[in-house]
Order: C-alpha cells, then structure tokens, then sequence
C-alpha cells in the first residue's frame, strides 16, 4: 500500500499535534476538501497510535472552539498496524474564508500556507456575492422595457391581478425588484429584449450528420427566458421529423422524432438550473440521430449523475428564478424535471438520455430510435396511399399540403409506391395526378 501526502491528503503522527491538524483542516476548507489521516508520520509510515478514552472528544471541542465559521468533519476510527489511525474529512467549505485561530489557511500541493490580508479581501468578496438571480441590475422599474404581452397573458392565465400599474404590480408580487431597481431574475423572465445578459441567450443549430461541425441551420434566441424556450422548441420542430400516423383510431396522430414533453423539460431545466456567472449560452445542438442539449455549469455535488433516476432532490442554482417559474407552473418544485425526462422518454420508447457533464456543462443527450424512424416512414407511405384513394387525381403539391410533408418527401414515399404497382400518374406534368390503381385499372390498359 503506497501512502502519500497531497493537495488533499495530510499526515499527523498523534494528536498532540492538535494544533497544525485545526490549521490543515482550515486549508482544505478553503480549497478543495481533503483529509488529515492521524496515525501516520511524514513518510507514511504507521506511528501505531493509542488512542485514548476521550481524545477525539477533546479534539472535537478544540475544533469548534478555535474555528470560524465552525468546521464540521466527518470522524472515521480504525484499527491499523499495531495500532490504531483516525481519518478526518472535511469538504470544501461554502462559507469562506474559514479561519483557525485567528487567521485564514488554503492548501497548496503538500503545503497548508496562511493567507496573505488581500487574498482574505478576495475570498471572503467572492463569497459575499449574492445569488446571481437576486442582484440588482442598474435599470428602475420606470425605465424597464417590459415585454407587456407576456406579463398580460401571465396574469390572465395564474394571477389575476388589478390592471392598472399591472407590470409593477406584477414584479412586486414576484419580489423581482429593490428599492425602484429591478432584479436581475426580473430582467431575465421579463424583458421584452434581452441585451444586458447576452450569455442567457439560447443557441440552437442544426448540423449536418452527427458532429457539430457543418452546419445547415443555426439561430439565436435573445428574448426573456420565458419566451425563448418556446422558440427554441420551434427551431427544434423545424429541424426534426415529423410522422403522421393512422392506427385504429379516427383521428391523426402526429409523432415527432423525440417527445416534446421531454425536449421541452430539458430547455426549462437548463434556463432555470444553468450556472449564470459563466459566460457561456445554452447550446441545442441537433444531429441526424441524436440531439444534445447543452447547459453551463454543473448538477449540484449532492447529485450523483450516475444514479439520476434514483434522485428526487430539488436543489435550485437560481431560487428566484426557479420561484418564478413554479409560480407560470412550468416547474414543480421537487426535483422531479430529469425523472420526468426519462419517464416521457421511456413512454415514447427511446432508450435513457444521456446524462453527462462536458468542459463544465451538464448535458443531456436524446437518442433517436431508427427502428422508430422506419415504422414512421412505413405509416406515413400506408397514410400517403390512402390519401390517393380518398383523392383521385391530385399532384404532388396538393398531397404534400394535405399531409403537411415536404414535396420531396412526398415524391420518395410517391416512388415507392409506383415500385409497388399501388399508383400511377396520368396526364401532363401541370394537369396530371396521381390515381390508385386498384380502384382504375383501365388506367393501366
């Protein structure tokens, strides 16, 4: 077994050394984490230590007594060697700096240095800043372009409130302002034209084969957070298949090549969950067979991405936000929105999206089902040929504005059935059309 110190890893040979244990537990607070392994000497090697009836106790109290805010680890006792070794851990702390008797430490490779008072100003700034979504941008209330529309057909629809003064009352009811200025969640859900945060605008592309590199189609979405994830699912529309299907059932049913439920809580999820302090956009990047979407930042550390549909927490990035959200009905407000990814998913029967964390962004990956596409093109040829027996003699536009397909879709299912000897076309290329030779067989004397 090799044993080393590290950037996380210290080595004390007993807790008489109390003292430089607190401060090394203080470093790596202030860093990353990591874990002083008591019972061990510079080299690694077992001190074989005893350790007495309340030694740790003691320990514990000198640990809340000489830190602040007051470390907490996590105490693991276990035999070792001749004797015995204690591990204690503790994580990255969320509220720096940390001090130890007085003064601030960080781990640097095998080292616990103190830190100097400027990178102490540093660090407790970084820390003191509020949640992106609550501060305050430098627009007043007077000053906002509002997108009315939208605040109008919000009230309408969930909060019915006075019109007079509707949109101030509206941000009030929200808590999106202070003191006259808005905020930047109220910015974000309700500007009529988003110009002051250019990395909340969504990105969408459609590339050719399965690599983002040629592109056939690309389009930014630069109003509020609310409207464009509708005009992110239209881009998305534009650019996937859609089969009409007809099964036992008098009505159409029109199937797209992903469920719509599921792309859809994809998009609210990464506008609402995305980390805002990074510069880069929400990425939909559509393949020939799959699609990915892309948010900044990563799931929060008390999320296991491996083990998604086992997780129900709900851990908002942007609580205000996400508040306003819950408050439009487009989210719950239990952790739910990935499980309900994979639930429609399943239902549509594609197999488990992909979820993954790329160059800091937290991806969701759809996968197209081929066997699916297939079956579609199938139901859409039988659908085609019953479109014929129902309207003898039209063309190729006429049918294709009837199924709402292409004309080039039209004239590849149009093919196929010729090669069938299902249809024929008759008279000129203006006048002629399409007839079902089972119900004209003179056609074909």
């Amino acid at each position: 077994m090799i044993r080393q110190e590290s950037e996380k890893v210290e080595f004390k040979s007993s807790f008489g050394e109390w003292k430089e244990i607190i401060i090394t537990l203080c470093g790596f607070a202030n860093k990353n984490g990591g874990t002083v392994i008591v019972g061990f000497d510079d080299a690694g090697n077992p001190t074989n230590l005893k350790i007495g009836k309340n030694t740790i106790e003691d320990f514990v109290n000198k640990l809340k007594t000489n830190t602040d805010p007051v470390l907490y680890p996590s105490i693991n006792r276990k035999t070792f060697a001749l004797g015995e070794i204690v591990e204690i851990n503790i994580p990255k702390s969320d509220y720096k700096p940390v001090f130890a008797f007085g003064r601030a430490y960080t781990r640097i490779g095998k080292n616990t240095i103190q830190l100097s008072a400027q990178e102490i100003r540093e660090l407790a700034k970084m820390y003191s800043i509020p949640d992106f979504d609550r501060q305050k941008t430098n627009i007043k209330i007077q000053d906002f372009d509002i997108d009315e529309h939208l605040i109008k057909k919000l009230n309408d629809k969930y909060f019915d409130l006075p019109e007079k003064n509707l949109a101030e009352n509206l941000l009030k009811h929200l808590n999106v302002f202070k003191n006259e200025y808005v905020l930047n969640a109220g910015y974000l859900c309700f500007v009529k034209n988003n110009q002051l945060f250019k990395n909340a605008h969504i990105k969408a592309a459609r590339f050719k084969g399965d690599k983002p590199v040629d592109f056939i189609d690309m389009q930014d979405f630069t109003g509020n957070i609310i409207r464009i994830i509708e005009d992110s699912l239209n881009f998305i529309k534009k650019h996937i298949n859609r089969s009409v299907i007809i099964k036992d059932r008098p009505e159409r049913i029109e199937e797209w090549d992903y469920p719509m439920p599921a792309l859809r809580e994809a998009i609210i999820n990464a506008v609402v969950h995305r980390n805002y302090f990074d510069k880069g956009n929400i990425q939909i990047r559509i393949f020939d067979n799959s699609l990915e979407i892309w948010s900044p930042g990563k799931l929060p550390k008390e999320i296991d991405i491996n083990d998604i549909e086992n997780t129900n927490r709900s851990i908002p990035s942007n609580q205000l936000i996400a508040d306003i959200f819950h408050e439009i009905k487009y989210i719950e407000a239990w952790g739910t929105g990935l499980l309900r990814i994979i639930e429609y998913s399943k239902q549509f029967g594609l197999k488990k999206p992909v979820f993954s964390h790329i160059q800091s962004a937290f991806v969701i990956k759809f996968l197209k089902n081929i066997e699916g596409i297939n079956e579609g093109i199938n139901e859409g040829i039988k659908h085609l040929y019953e479109l014929i027996k129902e309207n003898q003699g039209k063309n190729t536009s006429d049918l294709a504005r009837l199924m709402n397909k292409s004309p080039k879709t039209l004239e590849r299912w149009l093919s196929e059935l010729k090669k069938q000897g299902k249809i024929i076309f008759k008279g000129s290329k203006k006048t002629g059309g399409y007839y079902c030779i089972t119900l004209n067989p003179k056609l074909c004397s």
